[in-house]
């Protein structure tokens, strides 16, 4: 599937924005409205039809795959995910621990209304308003049974719910279905990327690019304690900025995780290594074929190196296990060129083979005698590859080969 032909996911056309200059996540594409409450401002963001944030349109949403998201975040339930139910969640907070004494005072949710995709941010003016915070609040996600977060199942959503318990109050959602993106983010980039931090992922990832208004996410508390200090509400203007950003890439790198992972020779990846991490992931579904496409094409663009070698053994294993011979061959034999712990690893699973598919005895102890020679300069924690487990294995490949009377001269 080319890049062209994802509208329904709002992907950028290419002739529209160069893949050189992402549009900067500014406000001039969005438009806001404000409400106040007693004790609680709601501002609400609808995004224009044409607005992009990075390579993706936030109304693109509304076509993401629950199974997608299900495989890759290893929950079944999430393949019945539908976004019209779901709310994209990030909060805004006094601190980062889940006690008493950490107050939620802002919380960013973006959701899918009539086909487009709008954001209300919810503003706690004060501490001593704060029931009527999360009135506002209540009446709003209980309309969800499904949250998509960002770290939001280890501090977000568990902050918020204290907040309720705290006022004696039932939580708006009770085991809501729960996207947390940190989680996929880290099993398909954590071995390119130094970070797979929210801000990372929009750098290296979305293509987005926040303006001046932003600011680094260590300040905000502070900024809100001035604020309450007596502070102008327009010095808080950068937060709102910030949440709203956080929330719009929670809607970009959703739809680009499903893109990723149900079309991954689409265009959306490039990297050996992101194929490798797919390959894992389509393995431990149980999608075998696709995993072994995806370990394929990653040994197609890894260079020499400790990922080419675990990929190699990755995809040898799975072709042993599916026992297809040719194949795992193949990859033993690419391992043996590499040399190192890779070429170990293939002696000891050639021997394995020769022993028990070919039962030829003799070439099983070559191997063997081999992998001993080559475990002597090195330690290592593969699996039957220490040079007592070798010992071990030549010592009954001997014992074999005598009693089947193929070795001659014994």
């Amino acid at each position: 599937m080319k890049l062209e032909q994802l509208s329904h996911y709002g992907v950028v056309q290419p002739s529209r924005v160069p893949a050189a200059a992402p549009r900067p996540a500014g406000r001039q594409r969005v438009e806001g409205e404000l409400r106040k409450a007693a004790g609680c401002e709601v501002v609400a963001t609808h995004c224009e039809p044409d607005h992009r944030h990075g390579w993706y349109s936030p109304h693109g949403v509304a076509g993401l795959s629950g199974r997608h998201l299900s495989l890759i975040c290893r929950d079944p339930e999430l393949a019945y995910l539908e976004t019209a139910n779901a709310v994209f969640l990030d909060t805004e907070t006094t601190g980062l621990g889940l006690g008493v004494g950490t107050y939620v005072f802002l919380v960013g949710a973006g959701y899918v209304h009539a086909g487009t995709f709008q954001v209300k941010q919810f503003f706690l003016a004060g501490p001593q308003t704060e029931t009527s915070f999360l009135d506002e609040l209540d009446a709003f996600l209980r309309q969800f049974s499904a949250i998509v977060t960002f770290n939001g199942k280890a501090f977000d959503w568990p902050l918020l719910e204290n907040r309720f318990v705290l006022h004696r109050r039932e939580p708006p959602l009770r085991d809501p279905l729960h996207v947390d993106l940190l989680h996929p983010a880290r099993r398909l980039w954590k071995r390119r990327l130094e970070s797979c931090a929210l801000s990372s992922l929009e750098a290296h990832i979305l293509g987005v690019e926040r303006t001046e208004q932003d600011v680094p996410g260590y300040l905000i508390p502070q900024l809100y304690f001035d604020y309450l200090s007596g502070g102008d509400r327009r010095t808080l203007d950068p937060v709102f900025y910030h949440n709203l950003q956080d929330v719009l890439s929670l809607a970009s790198l959703s739809m680009h995780i499903d893109r990723v992972v149900g079309d991954p020779h689409g265009g959306a990846v490039s990297h050996g290594a992101d194929y490798a991490s797919l390959g894992r992931a389509y393995e431990r579904a149980g999608d075998l074929d696709r995993a072994m496409e995806c370990y394929e094409e990653a040994l197609h663009r890894l260079p020499a190196g400790a990922e080419r070698r675990e990929t190699l053994i990755g995809l040898a294993g799975l072709q042993k296990r599916e026992r297809r011979w040719d194949g795992a061959h193949l990859c033993w034999q690419q391992l043996l060129d590499e040399g190192g712990e890779g070429a170990l690893f293939a002696r000891v699973e050639l021997a394995k083979y020769a022993e028990h598919v070919e039962r030829d005895f003799m070439q099983a102890i070559d191997h063997v005698q081999h992998a001993l020679e080559m475990a002597e300069d090195r330690d290592t924690t593969l699996p039957g590859a220490s040079r007592r487990d070798l010992e071990h294995r030549l010592g009954r490949l001997v014992n074999r080969a005598v009693r089947s009377r193929s070795w001659v001269g014994v």
